[in-house]
């Protein structure tokens, strides 16, 4: 299988159709402002990141921009990147707040969750942002899709 920009643009966008985006804070790169696009841009390396095609956001103003190559996200102190490659394994952040202490009905929720905790391969655990409840569920099956097309093995 060829894994161009564009194989991995259409399947990303084949899989957010299926979650019903775009929503109130999830969107297709292409629909956003030319403003909001080229901030976007200023913050992807377009040789690593490769083409951008979903953005994320929530309220509280952190996003998540998914690219072909990479995720990036801006969790309001810091941006950071990750390759689709490198991603091992997802967690719900909700749980992890707890480690192994009693967690609420509500944080068991999902659709409360607006947080998803990619673990790497070199174990270092990564939050990823989007708006609670099916925005969040759609970046992480998204995230998934990407990585088990971009698998290691």
């Amino acid at each position: 299988m060829q894994k161009t920009d564009e194989f991995i643009a259409n399947r990303l966008t084949w899989k957010a159709k299926k979650y019903e985006l775009p929503t109130k804070f999830a969107f297709f790169f292409t629909d956003l402002s030319p403003n909001l696009q080229d901030y976007l841009n200023t913050q992807v390396d377009k040789e690593k990141s490769g083409t951008p095609v979903l953005f994320f956001t929530k309220p509280t103003k952190e996003w998540t921009l998914v690219c072909t190559r990479q995720v990036v996200c801006n969790d309001n102190e810091k941006i950071f990147r990750l390759n689709f490659s490198d991603i091992r394994n997802f967690r719900p952040t909700a749980f992890e707040k707890y480690g192994n202490n009693k967690i609420s009905l509500q944080d068991a929720r999902k659709t409360e969750w607006h947080e998803v905790t990619v673990i790497d391969y070199a174990d270092n655990k990564h939050i990823f942002h989007a708006d609670k409840g099916s925005d969040l569920i759609a970046l992480w099956n998204i995230l998934l899709m990407a990585a088990r097309i971009y698998d290691r093995q």
